[in-house]
């Protein structure tokens, strides 16, 4: 049986050092705002949160299992809406007809 390592804050920040990488370095390599993974870090940006598991090769899911709603972002994860919905505009006749003044 595997465990899985439980990612804290701490365990994030030691494996930070670990691989000599900086949560802004991570968010500009991601093409992100440079406060992003520090704002994933504490839950508030999945963006930088994703870029940060990413960063460390961890999955996602693994590095934050509570802190973030499964989504539209989660693999495997399909929307709400199983098939797309027709257009709402209905192909209805075009009256031309104009009132009499």
């Amino acid at each position: 049986m595997t465990t899985t390592k439980t990612w804290t804050r701490q365990a994030i920040k030691d494996e930070l050092l670990r691989q000599n990488k900086t949560l802004t370095g991570i968010a500009r390599d991601a093409g992100l705002n440079e406060t992003a993974c520090r704002q994933g870090f504490i839950g508030s940006n999945r963006k930088g949160a994703e870029a940060l598991a990413a960063a460390l090769g961890v999955p996602f899911r693994e590095m934050f299992p509570d802190s973030y709603t499964r989504g539209r972002h989660d693999a495997g994860e399909g929307s709400s809406n199983q098939k797309p919905n027709a257009s709402q505009k209905r192909g209805s006749a075009v009256d031309n007809a104009r009132g009499v003044a």
